[in-house]
């Protein structure tokens, strides 16, 4: 799952390149990175990003909402059961938003430029996130026959979702960028063995507060310049 603010730009030593199309030039003045690797990606401009050396993380959000044009996959009853459900439950969702916070401790630990506050305030950088439109390749694995039949079930990868992210200034409350983008897991065959194998998770979520970092890294440098 790829994600935000810097890795909106193509690589880390290449300059964002922000779109002059006025169509691109959104109503509360964020523009469209035209050199972004993420699906969606908007920044506002002339953004002096060294003056952060904070970071809050609001609660992650993560739900069963998917986009408007999903398609459930099909449940065939005769293999998957009568029960089968590729809705996540509540402690699903819940240890979801737990590894999200365990991993982003994990990252941005005492070694990193940045320090993690518990609130909002000057030099601080709000981040919300939230995960969402979750497709999982197979049934939730507790719903499904072969779970309790000591079956097996294959797929090439768990699923996706998509983290959408916003960052704020801490003391003004004004965005500053915005992203969306849709992950997965390893692109390989193997025992699907939980709801969304959770090594994936944690891959995922590495993935992206590494982005993150190295992007606010790289955007401070930026404007000292």
């Amino acid at each position: 799952m790829a994600l935000l603010l810097l890795n909106m730009t193509a690589c880390s030593s290449q300059p964002l390149s922000l779109s002059t199309n006025s169509a691109d030039i959104r109503d509360d003045g964020l523009v469209k990175v035209d050199n972004s690797q993420l699906d969606m990606s908007f920044i506002r401009p002339n953004v002096n990003w060294s003056q952060y050396t904070k970071l809050y993380f609001e609660p992650v959000k993560v739900t069963n909402d998917h986009a408007s044009d999903y398609k459930p996959p099909r449940i065939d009853r005769h293999s998957d059961g009568v029960n089968a459900s590729y809705d996540l439950r509540e402690q699903d969702l819940q240890k979801m938003a737990d590894e999200f916070h365990l991993m982003t401790e994990k990252v941005f630990n005492k070694e990193q430029p940045f320090i993690l506050v518990s609130e909002a305030e000057e030099g601080t950088l709000v981040v919300e996130v939230a995960v969402t439109d979750i497709r999982m390749t197979a049934p939730r694995e507790d719903s499904r026959r072969s779970y309790s039949s000591m079956g097996k079930t294959f797929s090439q990868n768990s699923g996706s979702m998509v983290l959408l992210a916003k960052i704020k200034d801490g003391k003004t409350g004004q965005v500053l960028a915005k992203a969306a983008d849709r992950g997965q897991g390893f692109d390989q065959w193997r025992q699907n063995t939980s709801v969304f194998n959770w090594g994936d998770v944690r891959t995922v979520y590495r993935s992206w507060a590494n982005s993150l970092k190295n992007a606010l890294i790289q955007a401070g440098a930026e404007t000292q310049k």
